[in-house]
């Protein structure tokens, strides 16, 4: 295996981003969208796929997973209250389709004999690989421990089920057990001792083509004590003469994290993992990039992660929205910024959380979910002056030019296109 060089998302790439640019922002959602279900919330969301990337088909239907909410008051009277607290209730749902734009609710994914903790929280939907129909669902399992609420735990892990299809639709069958794949070491990526607001979430399995390796990446934060950070030259680039870090910037220590699995994939074994270094690093930046994963395109790595305008620190800006990175090295990088900046795809500063939680799939269709659209102004306070969405987002195509990205396309909200079918021809065991 190569050796890791982190690379930075820097300070100087950071006063490059430039919201409203129209190659790089989300199109504006209208105030009157259409909702997938009215009986549940949903955010967080990734189509099923193969552990090689591809968005796939079963039996020719389209599926989708979700981390979800039901609705306590389906008149919406409590809809505000219920979509800021639903972090609290979290589970996967899934929905099916057979055209990938009309979506039917399929319900709980996971048996609650599988929760080790009380939430589900993001990950990613994948089918076995030289398998029919076994699939895993790599989620982050978390809640806190004993009643005093003082002993928050996220743990990497994965459930194993098998998918069904007929005529009618899609259902599942096992997700009864979960295994705990690893968690924050304090040594590679920040714990809870040495960070109380850490994070460690959203795992995305994917096959190394260079190596045949299965690794995962994750969200995690640069290991050592929250706020001690010193930002020097390294995490500040070559900025513009008498620029001076700004407050609060030590506080920025987001990671886009990576672990080897030692064991047998092929077995179903998923016990065993090295912590490796992280890939990129945004210390004096911004304190979270979630939900990271891979696109192997034109002969180059793309890394994309998802932010927020809140968790930029020392006084940079930038929209919520989804960043990424690329290297012409592989995934172990070194890795530079997109569009110069590390912006991709954020929210207009009209909407500037009309949606989140963008995911991209090899062809560049951008999948998102609608967090709020503002019918007058931006005041998140007012429930009169916005709508609460918890539905999917119009999917957007963006175009891939080497370091450069463009939004190109728009389709209809939560359509799903696919590159593979399922199931494939099973390859023969060279160990059988």
């Amino acid at each position: 295996m190569n050796a890791i060089s982190t690379s930075r998302w820097r300070i100087a790439d950071a006063l490059k981003v430039h919201a409203d640019d129209a190659t790089t922002t989300m199109p504006v959602i209208a105030y009157d969208f259409p909702t997938m279900d009215e009986s549940v919330l949903i955010w967080d969301t990734g189509a099923l796929r193969s552990i090689h990337g591809q968005t796939v088909t079963f039996k020719g239907w389209h599926v989708i997973w979700s981390l979800a909410v039901e609705k306590q008051d389906l008149t919406n009277q409590n809809i505000v209250s219920e979509w800021r607290n639903r972090n609290n209730s979290a589970f996967i749902g899934y929905w099916y389709s057979r055209d990938g734009v009309e979506w039917t609710w399929g319900g709980r994914l996971l048996q609650k004999t599988a929760d080790l903790r009380p939430w589900e929280w993001s990950g990613g939907l994948v089918m076995r690989d030289e398998s029919a129909n076994t699939v895993d669902m790599f989620y982050t399992s978390c809640g806190y421990a004993g009643a005093n609420e003082t002993d928050f735990q996220s743990v990497i892990s994965v459930s194993t089920g098998t998918i069904h299809a007929d005529d009618k639709g899609v259902w599942f069958e096992g997700f009864d057990a979960t295994t705990e794949m690893f968690q924050a070491d304090g040594v590679n990526y920040a714990n809870a001792e040495e960070d109380p607001y850490w994070d460690f979430r959203d795992p995305h399995p994917f096959i190394n083509p260079a190596d045949g390796k299965l690794y995962c990446l994750f969200e995690g934060n640069v290991a050592g004590m929250r706020g001690a950070f010193s930002i020097s030259g390294p995490e500040m680039g070559p900025v513009p003469p008498g620029f001076e870090v700004g407050t609060g910037a030590q506080y920025g220590a987001a990671a886009i994290g990576i672990a080897r699995l030692d064991s047998d994939y092929h077995a179903g074994d998923f016990t065993k993992w090295t912590m490796l270094p992280p890939l990129v690093t945004a210390l004096g930046v911004n304190d979270q990039t979630e939900r990271p994963h891979v696109v192997f395109k034109n002969g180059l790595t793309y890394l994309f992660t998802i932010s927020h305008h809140s968790t930029y620190t020392g006084g940079l800006e930038g929209p919520d929205g989804v960043y990424g990175f690329v290297s012409d090295k592989g995934v172990f990088g070194p890795y530079r910024p997109l569009n110069a900046s590390g912006l991709v795809l954020g929210n207009p500063s009209s909407a500037p959380y009309q949606t989140y939680s963008h995911f991209v799939d090899p062809d560049g269709y951008v999948q998102s979910f609608i967090d709020t659209v503002p019918a007058a102004n931006n005041d998140p306070d007012n429930p009169a002056v916005y709508r609460i969405g918890g539905t999917l987002a119009p999917t957007v195509r963006i175009a891939f030019e080497g370091d450069r990205t463009f939004v190109t396309e728009v389709h209809g909200y939560g359509q799903i296109f696919a590159q593979a079918a399922w199931p494939v021809a099973a390859t023969p065991d060279p160990r059988s």
